[in-house]
């Protein structure tokens, strides 16, 4: 009997995006599915306007913001509940090729103890790839992402974390592992999840067989201030959690007075740079972003998690 899969898509305002990702499932060639719509307390007509566009779909109201995480595991909860074989947690900025999820199917199948990811491309540039997922560089203290000139994206390979933004998950490796920390609210939780993933003996695996477009750009060079934060308060608790405290104190140690320093550094020039040669749209966002880094830090040290400061959430005028 052919795997029942859960496709569980978290939508924040995003409904337009969701309803193109939801389409693109839809014409898949697998049929046995059942796509499962979280709503994390948009505050819009986001609910009204996908029971009506798709009657048919469960649709779980969260009725407050919980984050990547929260949102993810109200519908994980859901879809073991209802005897999910394997879940697939997908952004709903995503489009999925129409067999992608037949070969996330026959890809876990061969590899029933890993957390799957494709080949993922970039959505306005569909033959560019983006990143699969990363390893953690121990001399660096950062991940370095894959793909790169050293990676064959044509075979399958394991990484330290697969990217969040299409996971393929056996109903067994919730079973054993447990569902997704909320307290991260955003950004490194679905990483800390697969080291967790990790820990229990199970693999993160790429495989290059499921093709899909994510609407993230290449070009987005000024992170803004929400990003920041999160970031930079969540790599901190990420490496706390994951690591032995000597690598994680020998962290701190040696990489980040360097790299507050260098955050403050840039905010003072920034600052600087707007009194000498006035403001702009771009120089408000990053002094807003280098404010949030160093936020994000502090929050950590004094144990602040969850969905952080409403002003990192601001909007920025032009």
């Amino acid at each position: 009997m052919a795997q029942k899969i859960f496709v569980i898509i978290l939508n924040y305002r995003g409904r337009e995006d969701t309803r193109e990702c939801i389409l693109s499932i839809l014409a898949s060639t697998y049929l046995n599915y059942e796509i499962v719509i979280v709503d994390n307390c948009s505050g819009d007509e986001s609910c009204q306007f996908f029971r009506m566009m798709f009657p048919n779909l469960v649709l779980i109201e969260t009725g407050s913001n919980l984050g990547y995480a929260g949102g993810n595991n109200a519908g994980i909860r859901y879809a073991l509940e209802k005897g999910a074989d394997s879940i697939l947690i997908l952004n709903n900025d995503t489009i999925l090729g129409p067999d992608c999820l037949k070969h996330f199917v026959q890809e876990s199948e061969k590899r029933p103890n890993s957390v799957l990811g494709g080949r993922v491309y970039y959505y306005d540039e569909p033959e560019v790839m983006q990143h699969f997922g990363g390893m953690w560089d121990k001399k660096k203290g950062k991940f370095k992402n894959v793909p790169d000139k050293n990676f064959d994206s044509n075979i399958p390979h394991d990484l330290d974390f697969v990217t969040g933004c299409a996971l393929f998950v056996p109903r067994k490796i919730f079973e054993e592992t447990g569902l997704m920390e909320e307290s991260f609210f955003l950004y490194y939780e679905e990483i800390d999840w697969c080291f967790q993933v990790r820990q229990k003996g199970f693999s993160c695996t790429y495989v290059p067989s499921p093709i899909l477009w994510h609407k993230e750009s290449r070009s987005f060079a000024h992170p803004k201030p929400p990003q920041s934060y999160f970031q930079w308060r969540n790599r901190l608790y990420f490496i706390e959690r994951n690591f032995p405290k000597s690598e994680f104190y020998l962290w701190l140690l040696a990489h980040l007075p360097r790299r507050i320093l260098l955050l403050i550094l840039k905010k003072w020039i920034n600052q600087l740079n707007i009194l000498l040669f006035g403001d702009s749209y771009k120089k408000r966002i990053s002094h807003l972003s280098y404010r949030a880094s160093l936020k994000g830090i502090y929050d950590y040290f004094r144990r602040s998690f969850g969905p952080g400061p409403s002003w990192i959430f601001s909007p920025i005028k032009k």
